[in-house]
């Protein structure tokens, strides 16, 4: 159920990252982030309104700024 909530919102999985993304909404989520989620917070996360200029990465813990800027370099 999580992965169709994450595929109806155009969320593609990234096998090298093993995180879910959409380029258009600028969010991404960790795989153990959905695993260790409900549904609806997942549903909510996907909702929040614009990230504004950058990326917004959920995860269990926080990345670290050179996670993040790497992973905004791969994901565009």
């Amino acid at each position: 159920m999580k992965k169709d909530i994450l595929r109806n919102a155009n969320y593609v999985y990234n096998f090298d990252r093993e995180m879910y993304f959409n380029r258009l909404a600028r969010k991404a989520f960790s795989v153990p982030f959905v695993d260790d989620n409900p549904e609806e917070v997942l549903a909510r996360c996907i909702s929040e309104g614009e990230t504004g200029t950058g990326w917004k990465f959920y995860s269990n813990s926080e990345l670290p700024e050179s996670v993040k800027r790497e992973l905004e370099g791969v994901l565009g």
